[in-house]
């Protein structure tokens, strides 16, 4: 029944479907209707924040501090709004170089800039923070009000806003150009390259945002740029290159620094350390004054009980370096162990393993040797004989931040001829083409523990050579415990006062010094109790200095600079506290040296080293006559406290310099016979031009010119030796044969006694220049050569003072201005003067005031007039008597 029915209904249907439907098809009529398309929902519009994030292919690094997003070449920061206000420090560091003659990878071209964020309307603004007032803690509170106005933050870069996230706590801004475009601030081209500026034009169609990194505490952006630079000289001839291209990476920085900033310590001139200038408050003045805090790592105990209980400690924070793995392995293991050096010094002070080492990581992603966070010892592969520490600050207290030891690959290359012209004569397992891999490691392990120093904040100390006799650095038993000073941080290479007789005497420099462990202790010592009083901590390492200030060993002479060159005992690559011994000595190994060196290496393959000795040696013997012509008019100069007792200066005994005066004449007219010209014959670029013809030339040269020099220290005492005695005494010995009638005057002294005759026209004549008191015709207007030009190192300098590749040694400019308000102890009433203020360097000498010199060679030229016109007429060898006649010429032009 049911199947019918069924059939029955799919009947009907059939039927319904296949008849014509009529006009009222009643129940039906809605399939006649037209269907209406569906209703769709009305699309959500995205917000700007949305849009940013979802517009074409985005990467992002999201972090605590700053999240980034880089989206067709475009750089977003998302900042979160707890971190507006913070403070931070931007830092562009070169990442990568198509040419390294043109920059250092790992180096920093500008300071870090300390900055923060702010919101001003509907931009936000980088303003650079304004650190120049430093406050206590104890008057932050009540001052900062007061002086605010008077020391407002400079707003830098300001960025309009884009978005905000959701729920507002996150604004999102383009910061693009920051990154992309040259920046005043921030460059990574150098301005100069040795005598040459730089003229630098950015490729933008080049330049691209490369990578984007985020951390907890900061943020790294790697760009990649081009340039077109052009080197100009003010010297004229042309420029090496025109519109040369040049691409690099930079890695930029954004790194926060601490809430709580460190106690800053304030700096003494009788120290050595790096410095930063401030404005302070004293409270107990109630004055602004000038203050200087030292550059120095931030070193708390982990444990400030048992650090208190005189166990030793390791740091909350230590300081760690990481080592590149593409040194050669010799000298990786001397990257460390001469690192790892300093600890010794740090352990006296209650800091186990303060410094720690280690290989870059090679699967750790986070780790950047060119962000702030990291420390790295770096090789630089250019055909340069240096290494450099620079390190850079807190602007805030000193606290060091980021530092970089820079080693360029032929650093071997200078060690290897350091150690051989300067030990040669007694150590027989330096007499090879390479040192051998345990000397040579040696070597290395002395230079970057010298570069660590500088990274700790540690200055040149170039008076602490001067802390040893001679005895003492000839003697096995103390040169094997002091080494050749007191202070790596000094340039005492190796001992170069050994003889060749001598047996067991060491030869190297230490491994860190009676200075070294007292400047650490200065510098770093931890007081538990003092919470953060930087006016007690000064109290409390001033009389650390108090208890040594009449000890050699502790002596601090700042590095001279320029012709400003008073102090014969704080000069580079001297050793002693008798520059005439050591350089007798010097002189001597170097004749030893010379008289072998073609014995030593005989081979044809061997020729380019052996030259390369041999001028070397020239370069040696000058620094030996340099140190003994800085005697003569020798100024030591201390930095002491008026509690010490000590002269603040003292003259060289007259004696001495009477003693090195005369060297020099010997020297003058015996130092030629160093040269050894069969040998040059072999050589083809030192025979056109002896290196020792040059020494001879110059050296008499010095022989002669430190009459007026002598103006200032006879004038600081009167019981000196005095310029008149000084230039009878020169003229004695330059005229001593033709006084006596003889005539077998060698090329020397004839060409003595006509650069004597040429310095004192120089005077004579109205249209010389008088110079300032110190000196005349410079050596080079004396000889007709350029002045000697070696290499100079720059290890240790802060990039204010070295911004190229090229070496450039520039002094830091200030004067050293005593307080007068010291009270019984040395310290100063008001805390921040006295030993607070500069690096120590004497002030400009005003010489013209004091200069009677004039009045000397006016005589003199008279009495030389005189000599030679009795003597030229009766001079038999016709050579000679054209000598005379020519000289007598000149004098003759002079004085009419």
């Amino acid at each position: 029944m049911m199947k019918n029915r069924s059939i029955a209904l799919l009947l009907l249907a059939g039927c319904l479907t296949l008849a014509p439907l009529s006009a009222h098809a009643g129940i039906f009529d809605f399939l006649k209707r037209k269907k209406k398309p569906a209703k769709t929902e009305k699309p959500v519009e995205k917000t700007p924040y949305e849009r940013i994030l979802t517009s074409g292919k985005i990467v992002s690094a999201k972090g605590d501090f700053l999240t980034l997003h880089k989206t067709d070449n475009k750089l977003y920061i998302e900042l979160p709004v707890k971190t507006i206000g913070k403070e931070f420090l931007i830092a562009a560091t070169l990442s990568s170089i198509s040419n390294p003659q043109l920059g250092m990878v790992g180096f920093k071209n500008g300071n870090p800039i300390h900055m923060r964020f702010a919101q001003k309307d509907s931009a936000i603004v980088m303003e650079a923070i304004n650190t120049e007032p430093y406050l206590t803690p104890a008057t932050e509170k009540e001052l900062r009000p007061r002086i605010a106005s008077s020391y407002t933050d400079l707003a830098v870069y300001k960025f309009p806003i884009k978005a905000w996230n959701k729920d507002k706590t996150t604004v999102v801004f383009d910061a693009s150009s920051l990154f992309l475009e040259d920046q005043k601030y921030l460059p990574l081209m150098a301005k100069s390259l040795g005598s040459y500026s730089v003229n630098s034009s950015p490729q933008r169609s080049l330049t691209h945002i490369r990578e984007i990194k985020s951390f907890e505490d900061n943020v790294s952006i790697k760009v990649d740029r081009s340039y077109r630079i052009t080197l100009s000289s003010s010297r004229g001839g042309g420029s090496p290159l025109k519109d040369y291209p040049v691409t690099l990476g930079a890695t930029f920085t954004l790194l926060r620094l601490p809430e709580q900033p460190m106690t800053p310590r304030l700096a003494d001139t009788r120290i050595g350390v790096f410095q930063i200038s401030k404005g302070a408050y004293n409270p107990e003045s109630q004055q602004f004054e000038s203050a200087r805090f030292v550059k120095r790592w931030r070193l708390e105990p982990s444990d400030v009980e048992a650090f208190k209980r005189g166990e030793l400690v390791r740091p909350k924070k230590p300081i760690v370096y990481y080592v590149e793995n593409t040194f050669p392995p010799v000298w990786k293991e001397a990257m460390k162990e001469g690192t790892l050096r300093w600890n010794k010094a740090f352990e006296l002070i209650g800091f186990k393993d303060a410094i720690e080492v280690r290989d870059f990581p090679t699967d750790d992603p986070s780790f950047d040797p060119d962000n702030l966070k990291y420390n790295c010892i770096r090789y630089v592969p250019i055909a340069t004989e240096n290494a450099m520490g620079p390190s850079w600050s807190d602007p805030r207290t000193g606290e060091i931040i980021n530092a970089s030891v820079l080693v360029w690959s032929d650093v071997s290359k200078l060690n290897n001829n350091w150690r051989f012209i300067q030990t040669a004569q007694a150590d027989p397992a330096v007499r090879a083409v390479k040192l051998p891999d345990s000397l040579m490691s040696k070597s290395l392990k002395y230079v970057i523990a010298h570069e660590i120093g500088h990274t700790l904040g540690f200055m040149h100390n170039m008076a602490s050579s001067a802390a040893y006799t001679i005895d003492s650095l000839r003697s096995p038993s103390f040169s094997a415990t002091h080494g050749t000073t007191p202070s790596i941080m000094d340039y005492a290479r190796f001992n170069y006062v050994v003889q060749p007789g001598d047996k067991g005497v060491s030869f190297d420099p230490p491994t860190v010094g009676t200075y070294d462990k007292y400047a650490i202790e200065w510098t770093y010592k931890y007081f538990p109790d003092t919470k953060g009083d930087l006016i007690e901590e000064s109290k409390r390492v001033s009389a650390l200095i108090d208890k040594h200030a009449h000890d050699a060993e502790y002596r601090y002479g700042v590095q001279q600079m320029g012709d400003r060159r008073y102090d014969p005992s704080a000069i580079e690559e001297d050793l002693s506290n008798d520059p005439v011994k050591a350089s007798t000595l010097g002189l001597s190994n170097l004749r030893y040296i010379l008289s072998h060196l073609d014995q030593w290496f005989p081979n044809d393959d061997e020729a380019e080293h052996r030259a390369t000795l041999y001028e070397g040696i020239a370069n040696q013997a000058m620094r030996y006559v340099s140190n003994v012509f800085l005697n003569v008019p020798g100024i030591y100069l201390y930095q002491t406290s008026e509690a010490s007792g000590l002269p603040r200066y003292k003259v060289v005994p007259k004696a001495e310099q009477r003693a090195s005066a005369m060297w020099l004449l010997d020297q003058a007219v015996s130092i030629d016979s160093m040269r050894n010209e069969p040998l040059e014959h072999t050589m083809n670029d030192v025979a056109a031009d002896s290196p020792f013809v040059r020494l001879g030339a110059l050296t008499r040269a010095m022989a002669i010119r430190n009459i007026a020099n002598l103006n200032l220290s006879y004038y600081l005492d009167s019981t000196s030796y005095s310029p008149l005695e000084y230039a009878d005494d020169v003229y004695a010995r330059v005229f001593a044969k033709t006084e006596q009638g003889k005539e077998n005057l060698s090329f020397e002294e004839k060409q003595l006694q006509d650069y004597f005759v040429r310095y004192l026209i120089g005077y004579a004549s109205d249209l010389a220049p008088k110079g300032g008191g110190r000196s005349s015709l410079s050596i080079a207007e004396l000889t007709g050569f350029a002045e000697p030009t070696e290499q100079v190192r720059t290890e240790g300098m802060t990039d204010e003072e070295f911004i190229s590749l090229l070496p450039q040694q520039a002094p830091h400019i200030c004067s050293y201005a005593p307080s007068s308000s010291a009270d019984a102890h040395g310290h100063s009433g008001v805390g921040f003067l006295n030993f607070g203020k500069s690096y120590g360097e004497p002030e400009d000498l005003f010489t013209n005031a004091i200069n009677t010199t004039e009045s000397l060679y006016l005589p003199l030229l008279y009495r030389t007039q005189e000599l030679l016109r009795r003597v030229a007429p009766k001079t038999a060898d016709a050579t000679l008597r054209q000598h005379y006649e020519f000289l007598l010429r000149k004098l003759d032009q002079i004085t009419k």
